[in-house]
Order: structure tokens, then C-alpha cells, then sequence
């Protein structure tokens, strides 16, 4: 096997050595300790690698980078740095750099330069060549940065995420289109980013907002061959679609999240291409177009590599999760990927095909297909017949959602009775319409019975209490043999009940001497029953209810869901470590360790 050359470009001898000592003797560690000796070895030898410290003294580890990016495209470039400055640095990257963390970490550094240098790792010697062509990578967009540093509190609302996307004007637009589109089928608008993303969840807003940031660097690229709104529009279809059947087969959110999550991003490379290999890439549609070849055939033999790989590049470079960068590269080829179980890639490459089959918008270019080995390795080519239905369902959906909106849309306002009159001009104030005469009086009326049935209920009432009183043993002695003063009390008590039996109103009694009656204190009331230990919630209970926080309820007898925590659940899911027992219209109840609570919309 042959030697591999890397250069280390560092002040600091010692890196020279913990290279050595890493990457053993099948490599040859080349030091230097400036940016300028740097390039004047990289002038004499062609290196496999090269890692560049971030603060090079007399040329910035960075600049040394772009320059050895132009004169020796095939090397890998590595920029060593403190952990801290990663975002900071990625941020100023204008080519296909790769990072490591300072201080090293020896029992990884072999592997992680060995496999980004391997070509079954995504990074072919065609592939880095086309890398160090790129001018316009795009950078980690800061949004994205923010949303998941805010997330990494384990408190993190949806408040806190709303906040922070509601500072952008134009990703607000893009969510609020996102969760009012006819897929989700919200009975009404949604209009608070807050609310959305309690809706939608984190991951899919995480998912959205790398999506939509990226698209919206390339806002100016506008090639006749391409459109960007159209690899919008084709990968929310394929997202959803994707989701749907991955929920139909596992059951399980996590798969079906990442399946959305990669059917987001899974032809980002395209935009990649047109925006940096304009002529390259309009010749490419066009041969796809006239020798009916699949466009990533093309792409292959023009570029050295496809769309799918280079989306993959960018996004193992953004660190996105191995599933999501496996799904980009490849969704055109599942075979690939040795799978023997369904997965993200399996759902992104059913949809892929099953939108293309269904939707007009390949401008001419040959369509994907289902790859049949595929489906057959993992036994589910008898499931495309349910995957078809499903998406058609799905449509079926959103197209009477639409027509729900559009008929609602349609009703005409309601004009004002009276319009207010003109300055200086008396008007007259119209009189009702005769029709409208007869349901105000019957409203009058109703109010007027409905006051009088009150009173008479009241009234009923008071006299069932005074004659409960009178019943009373002490107050029947004192009736029998009435004392003076307790007459006179008498009196008193028994004056409203005789007017209230009367029909016709009695004469007030006259004005009693204010007896000197000892008032009998009422009984000390009960206490209630302690409440028993299975009542009683237990320590860990109490802490787990405490942090769930109930947002909606989207009711249905047959398919009740809640957003607990901005996590869609139904019953049996969890939510928390808790148990989501029952939903109503109205409320939710959950089980932990045995003991319940019952979250109710406020």
C-alpha cells in the first residue's frame, strides 16, 4: 500500500508529533510552522491532506486553506480549531473544508481522516475534485445555529423557538405557509410562529429552516432550465409523502421525522450545481433530455458526481445526522446501502418515484423509478399498492381542505346596517326591516320569561329553607309556648313566608323590638377525608406532570392526537416518559408510574 503525505500547518511543534503518533507509519507527516512554508511545500509535493491551524502566524490557517483549494484541488483540507470557534469558522468558509477540534484527540484522529479520505465515505478523488471547484458552498445558516443552540436547554419551549424565528421575517412567512398548507389541515389559520412550531415540532422546523436558509442564498439564481420554487414545491411533496409512508409502516415518529427531515433535503445538490456550474449543468438537462437518460447518470459523467453526493458533502460538512446524509446520496440508488429493514432512505425513494408518477413538473427529463431489487431485498414490493392509495388519500385531503378555504373565502362579508353618516349632514336613522321586528320581540320576550322562571325558582327555594327552619324541634318548642320576645321573632320569620304563600299581598307587621336572642352557632364543619396513598401523586410523578405542558387537541372519534411538550401524540404514545391514556375534546390524561393527571385546554 502506498504512503499517504499529509502536511500539518501549525506553530506548534508538538502537533507534528501527535500526528505521527496518530496516523503511524503509513503516512508521512510533513510540519510547518508558518502559512507562507506551507505553501512552499505544498509547491514541492502533492499532499493527500492537509490541516491547517485557524491562527497561522503570517497567513491565517483559512487563507492558506482557499489558496492551496486552487493550486492543489485533489488535497483534503482540514482546519484545526477550539471547539468554540466552529461556528465561527464554517461561517467564513468559502470551499470544501473539514473541521477538527483542538485539543486532538488521538484515539479518533486516524479514523477521521482516513475515512473522509476513503472513497466509500462519500469523498471519491472525483468527488473532492468537484468540492474544490465549488465557489459558492453556502454556509451553515445562523438561524439554524441559534435554533439548536436554544434547544440544547433541556427547558426550551416553544415560546423560546418562536422568539427566535419570529427575527426573521421571511422564514416566519415560510413556516406559517409550511403549517397552513392543505397537508396539515388546520381547521383554521395559523398566524404565531409560537403556535406553528408547537405544531409542527422541533425537528421539522430544524429541518425547515435548513431547507428554506439554504434556498434563499441562492435567491438570485435564476437558469431557464431550473427553477428553485420547483425544487421547493417537489421536496415538501416528497417529505410528506415520505412521512406518510413511513408512519404507515413502523408506527414509529422517530422514522417517520427523519424520513420528512431527509425528503426536505434530498436534491439540495441541484441547486448547488446550478448555481456554480450554470453552462455545465443547462448542457447536462439538455443531453438528459435528448438521449432519455436519468439527469444523475449525467451528472456523473459531466461532474464526477451527482446531485445526491454533492447534497451529501454539504450536509455531513453541517453535520447533519448519518441517516439524513446517507438518504441524499442515495435516494436514486437504495440498493446500495445493504439495507434489509424499511428506513428513511426507503420512504425518501418510494416518494421520490411516487411523486414524480403523479406530478407533470420533469420539464422532459426521464422520471425515477421504484427499484424493484430493492423493494424485493426488503420484501415490501407488495406494499407499493398501499403507498400509491395512501398519497392519493393525502391528496384527496388537502384538495377538500382546499375547497373547505376557498368556500369560506367566498361568502360575502356583511354589509353595516346603519353607515355612519356624513360631517355636517343629518341623517336619518334607518328603521329595522318588518322581518326583522317579530325575532326581536320573541328575543324579548324569551329574556323576560326566562328572568321571570329565575325569580319564581328563587322565591320557591327560600320558602323550602324557611320551612326547613320551622321543622326544627328547638323552634317548634319555642312556637308552642311562645315567649314574649320569641313571639315577636316569630313574627318575623313567619311575615314573608305567609306573603310569599298569599296570593294577595299582606300588611307589613309593625316594627319589632330587637329581641335578646342567643344565636345558635352552626356545627364545625367536617374535615374531608385524607386522601389515600394511590391519591397521593409520588415525588417522581409530580415532577414528570409538572413539565408537561398541553398546546392543542385535534379531536376525531377514530384518530384523536394532542401537542404535548410541541410533540404530537395519540393514545398509547409517550410524550415525556408519560403514557397519553385518553383524549377528549377537551382534555388529555396521562399515566406515570401508575399514577394520572388530566391536562385540560384553557
Amino acid at each position: 500500500m502506498a504512503e499517504k503525505c499529509i502536511l500539518i500547518a501549525d506553530a506548534n511543534a508538538k502537533a507534528w508529533d501527535e500526528f505521527r503518533q496518530a496516523l503511524g507509519g503509513s503516512w508521512v507527516v510533513v510540519g510547518a510552522a508558518t502559512g507562507t512554508a506551507a505553501l512552499a511545500e505544498a509547491q514541492k509535493r502533492a499532499f493527500d491532506v492537509i490541516v491547517a491551524n485557524y491562527e497561522l502566524p503570517k497567513l491565517s490557517g483559512l487563507e492558506l486553506l482557499n489558496r492551496i483549494r486552487v493550486t492543489n484541488p485533489k488535497t483534503l483540507r482540514f482546519i484545526a480549531a477550539a471547539e468554540a470557534l466552529k461556528k465561527k469558522i464554517m461561517g467564513q468558509v468559502s470551499g470544501g473544508h473539514e473541521f477538527l477540534a483542538v485539543p486532538f484527540d488521538r484515539a479518533t484522529l486516524k479514523s477521521s481522516i482516513e475515512c473522509s479520505l476513503a472513497d466509500d465515505c462519500g469523498m471519491s478523488q472525483n468527488m473532492r475534485a468537484l468540492v474544490s471547484r465549488i465557489r459558492t458552498f453556502p454556509s451553515l445558516p445562523s438561524l439554524y445555529v441559534e435554533v439548536v443552540d436554544a434547544l440544547k436547554n433541556p427547558n426550551a419551549s416553544t415560546g423560546d423557538i418562536g422568539v427566535i424565528i419570529a427575527k426573521d421575517m421571511a422564514m416566519t412567512t415560510k413556516l406559517v405557509q409550511v403549517i397552513n398548507s392543505a397537508y396539515f389541515g388546520m381547521p383554521r389559520t395559523i398566524t404565531d410562529p409560537t403556535e406553528a412550531v408547537g405544531l409542527l415540532g422541533f425537528e421539522t422546523v430544524k429541518s425547515l429552516i435548513m431547507t428554506v436558509k439554504l434556498l434563499t442564498q441562492y435567491d438570485k439564481v435564476k437558469p431557464v432550465y431550473f427553477s428553485i420554487d420547483q425544487i421547493w414545491r417537489h421536496s415538501t411533496n416528497v417529505a410528506q409523502t415520505a412521512k406518510t409512508v413511513a408512519m404507515l409502516e413502523t408506527g414509529d415518529n422517530a422514522c417517520s421525522g427523519a424520513a420528512y427531515t431527509a425528503g426536505l433535503m434530498h436534491d439540495l445538490g441541484k441547486v448547488i450545481l446550478a448555481a456554480n456550474f450554470d453552462v455545465q449543468y443547462n448542457g447536462a438537462h439538455t443531453t438528459a433530455r435528448k438521449e432519455h437518460i436519468p439527469l444523475w447518470e449525467v451528472e456523473k459523467d459531466v461532474f464526477g458526481a451527482t446531485h445526491g453526493e454533492i447534497g451529501a458533502y454539504l450536509l455531513g460538512l453541517w453535520g447533519m445526522s448519518a441517516e439524513v446524509v446517507q438518504v441524499a446520496a442515495l435516494h436514486h440508488h437504495p440498493l446500495r446501502a445493504g439495507d434489509t429493514a424499511f428506513s428513511a432512505l426507503t420512504a425518501v425513494h418510494a416518494a421520490n418515484a411516487l411523486e414524480y408518477e403523479e406530478n407533470s413538473e420533469s420539464d422532459g427529463l426521464p422520471i425515477p423509478v421504484l427499484d424493484a431489487a430493492y423493494l424485493q431485498q426488503l420484501g415490501l414490493e407488495e406494499r407499493v399498492e398501499h403507498w400509491r392509495d395512501a398519497r392519493r388519500d393525502a391528496d384527496a385531503a388537502k384538495s377538500e381542505t382546499r375547497k373547505q378555504r376557498a368556500k369560506s373565502a367566498a361568502k360575502p362579508a356583511a354589509k353595516p346596517v346603519n353607515p355612519a353618516p356624513r360631517a355636517n349632514k343629518l341623517v336619518p336613522a334607518a328603521s329595522p326591516p318588518e322581518t326583522a321586528v317579530f325575532p326581536a320581540l320573541c328575543r324579548w320576550l324569551g329574556l323576560g320569561l326566562g328572568v321571570c322562571a329565575a325569580l319564581a325558582l328563587l322565591a320557591r327555594l327560600e320558602i323550602l329553607r324557611l320551612e326547613s327552619t320551622l321543622k326544627k324541634p328547638e323552634v317548634h318548642a319555642a312556637v308552642r309556648n311562645p315567649s314574649a320576645p320569641v313571639k315577636q321573632a316569630m313574627a318575623t320569620v313567619a311575615a314573608p313566608v305567609k306573603a310569599l304563600k298569599e296570593t294577595k299581598p299582606a300588611p307589613a307587621p309593625p316594627k319589632p323590638v330587637a329581641p335578646e336572642i342567643a344565636v345558635q352557632q352552626p356545627p364545625a364543619p367536617t374535615p374531608p377525608p385524607a386522601p389515600t396513598p394511590d391519591q397521593v401523586p409520588s415525588p417522581a410523578a409530580a415532577e414528570a406532570f409538572d413539565h408537561l405542558k398541553l398546546y392543542a387537541i385535534f379531536y376525531s372519534a377514530q384518530h384523536p392526537s394532542a401537542v404535548i411538550n410541541g410533540q404530537l401524540a395519540k393514545v398509547n404514545e409517550k410524550v415525556a416518559d408519560c403514557r397519553v391514556l385518553d383524549i377528549t375534546p377537551s382534555s388529555v390524561t396521562l399515566e406515570y408510574q401508575n399514577q394520572r393527571k388530566t391536562l385540560t385546554m384553557r
